[in-house]
């Protein structure tokens, strides 16, 4: 039997991310792959944190890909190719992937994740508000679906509605953000392995694998 002093030094892997990111929604599902491939994955500890990347887009739903058109000035059929071309990834690894779907301002969302990290399932949270997003329900944005995420991941219900009815955990997704941009991030997804090894972007399953591998060595070698 492991003695403690024997056990070796569990590995951190710390994600920023936003709910309409996705990048950040394919991103996550590579790194959990990754994880449940590794031989390390059970001493592993997964620690989600907000980023929220358009503060202005409004509280009411409008069309992904109005966004995309205004953000990168092209007409909305070349918006939509750029989607297509995420889709079509998205779905080759088994994700749902509407590319007609809303967005609004996540705030409310990512200030939930961080009501979900006090119980343990911010990452839950985060992956199954991101469902919604991406299947393209038409009130993922809105409190009676949110409601239902948390609670449905044990979340008891005077919390979520205490959250949702002001501006809770605000300022802990504002020092998420800026502990990223100290870290050198410049977007989502950013992932810090160890707390050393930083991964911009969605990499692929297999280099996020060897990233967990080299985390893993430069930790316990």
């Amino acid at each position: 039997m492991e003695t403690a002093e024997q056990a070796p030094t569990r590995l951190s892997i710390d994600v920023w991310s936003d709910i309409v990111c996705p990048f950040c929604y394919l991103g996550e599902h590579r790194l959990s792959q990754a994880i449940a491939r590794s031989p390390h994955g059970d001493r592993i500890d997964l620690r989600i944190h907000t980023f929220q990347l358009d503060p202005t887009l409004p509280a009411s739903p409008i069309a992904t890909l109005d966004i995309l058109s205004a953000k990168h000035g092209v007409p909305t059929a070349q918006a939509r190719a750029m989607e297509n071309g995420l889709a079509e990834q998205a779905r080759s690894e088994g994700l749902a992937y509407e590319v007609d779907r809303p967005a609004a301002n996540t705030l409310g969302m990512l200030r939930l994740v961080q009501l979900g990290n006090a119980h343990g399932v911010g990452w839950e949270v985060m992956r199954d508000l991101q469902a919604e997003v991406f299947s393209a329900n038409p009130a993922a944005y809105a409190p009676a679906t949110l409601t239902r995420v948390a609670e449905k991941l044990g979340i008891p219900a005077e919390e979520i509605r205490e959250v949702l009815d002001s501006d809770k955990y605000a300022d802990v997704v504002r020092a998420d953000h800026e502990q990223a941009v100290r870290l050198g991030a410049r977007g989502v997804p950013f992932t810090v392995l160890g707390e050393r090894l930083g991964i911009p972007g969605a990499v692929e399953t297999r280099q996020f694998l060897a990233a967990i591998d080299r985390a893993w060595e430069q930790i316990n070698g």
